[in-house]
């Protein structure tokens, strides 16, 4: 296991201001905002928007890019699907070869990250950190086939929580229909 900064293992930018391509008549884009990005790796909710066409190609997703949010609480996730739009206040972390995205992105989330966010980062009612503070992490890193390993393992367990989560939810829906039935009121 070796310790890098994270600088050195990716380009790191932020996502687009998006706000300035605003345009009706333009092109429909699929706009990763701060919600998309969820705890445990889950990437949804994105915004519809017509925007110019003009838009610069590194803002666009790539399979394997990292994400994350530049607010509390700095989820991250790995993104699998391309050419969507990503909007400013993200982080955008494109490895170098002989990192697993996967395993850097589990890694990002540890509570070791979010404790060199806080001490690297400034004071603020809503804590936030900036590229410069991203760009400094220091992480420790194995090889790659142990952090393929780690990763598969890391999304295996996330795909639980996130089946878990939905289950929960299902039962929340089931006991409140049956309550409101309970009052007439059953759909």
């Amino acid at each position: 296991m070796q310790k890098m900064i994270l600088n050195d293992m990716a380009e790191i930018f932020s996502g687009l201001s998006y706000r300035r391509y605003l345009d009706e008549n333009g092109e429909d884009f699929k706009v990763i905002v701060q919600r998309s990005i969820k705890k445990d790796g889950d990437l949804s909710d994105f915004e519809e928007i017509s925007l110019k066409s003009n838009i610069k190609e590194r803002y666009f997703t790539q399979k394997n890019d990292v994400l994350m949010k530049m607010t509390y609480p700095y989820d991250v996730v790995c993104v699998k699907e391309e050419n969507l739009v990503i909007s400013d206040r993200i982080a955008i972390i494109r490895l170098k070869e002989g990192y697993d995205p996967e395993f850097i992105a589990h890694l990002l989330t540890n509570a070791h990250i979010k404790k060199q966010l806080h001490e690297l980062g400034g004071s603020g009612k809503i804590p936030h950190t900036s590229l410069k503070e991203i760009k400094q992490l220091q992480i420790i890193v194995p090889d790659l086939k142990t952090q393929m390993k780690y990763g598969e393992l890391l999304n295996t367990i996330n795909d639980k929580i996130i089946e878990d989560l939905r289950q929960v939810e299902y039962d929340r829906h089931l006991k409140e229909a049956i309550l409101n039935d309970l009052w007439g009121e059953g759909t």
